[in-house]
């Protein structure tokens, strides 16, 4: 007892046990879906009192070219401009971020109707969750992110 006692006490006030923000890239071509989705988080972010900090991308080649900024989790688009056959894919992108990190978190997200045929593919790229584009987006996307699993802090 007398050790405990002779220990240095530990000043509170200069201890930070903020956890750190959470950095989420938003990669979604449709300009609107992705200013939502910024917007989705920064209010989650207020709700669960978690600093969150989205960084929006409009194309794979944006996201993979701040990638170095090593976010905890990327927002990923299923489809990325579909209608422009150079542009890089859902998969394409997920599977360059797991190359250059394992740790970064990738939710899948699509408002297309056959979600379900395509979830064990995404999974075997490295997909940590999914997510659709529809009424309960947000609380959704609260849920996962509220998720003791998704705690990086």
């Amino acid at each position: 007892m007398k050790e405990l006692k002779n220990q240095p006490s530990i000043d509170e006030g200069s201890v930070d046990i903020t956890p750190k923000p959470l950095k989420i890239f938003v990669v979604d071509d449709d300009e609107y879906y992705n200013n939502l989705l910024q917007t989705y988080l920064l209010k989650i972010g207020v709700e669960v009192k978690r600093h969150i900090e989205p960084q929006g991308y409009l194309s794979g080649g944006e996201c993979l070219a701040h990638i170095k900024d090593n976010p905890d989790f990327v927002i990923l688009d299923f489809y990325l401009d579909e209608n422009n056959d150079i542009t890089l894919t859902g998969y394409d992108v997920l599977e360059k971020i797991k190359k250059y990190s394992t740790h970064i978190k990738v939710i899948v997200i699509s408002q297309m109707h056959e979600w379900e045929n395509f979830k064990d593919e995404f999974r075997r790229f490295g997909a940590s969750d999914f997510l659709k584009k529809d009424d309960d987006l947000y609380e959704n996307l609260k849920k996962l992110l509220s998720h003791p699993d998704i705690d990086v802090g």
